[in-house]
């Protein structure tokens, strides 16, 4: 045995690894049902009549599209990321999208 295989693991003897899951299992889901999906961040800023700054509220915007003949869409926003990816899974599950009928592609040729 050379040098360079005795110091590499033998494979059988763990589990395969790819890496870290990184999305909620919501946003993985929709991708494997052919759905595009992106993820926005903003801040709505609350104020008094002086002024003031109150608070500050996050606000999470999941959205996916997809194209099937026709462009379908879909939104949902929530309070914290997971809660965003759990509405929008829940809205395409209901149907609750909108769908672009008229839609032109442009050819390139």
């Amino acid at each position: 045995m050379d040098e360079m295989s005795s110091t590499l693991p033998n494979s059988g003897q763990r589990a395969r690894r790819h890496g870290a899951v990184l999305q909620p299992l919501q946003r993985r889901d929709l991708e494997r049902l052919g759905w595009r999906t992106t993820l926005e961040f903003r801040e709505n800023h609350v104020r008094g009549l002086d002024g003031c700054l109150l608070r500050v509220e996050p606000v999470w915007i999941a959205e996916a599209e997809r194209y099937d003949g026709e462009i379908a869409v879909a939104t949902a926003e929530g309070s914290t990321a997971d809660e965003a990816w759990a509405q929008l899974l829940a809205n395409v599950t209901a149907s609750k999208v909108r769908v672009l009928r008229r839609v032109r592609i442009a050819s390139t040729g």
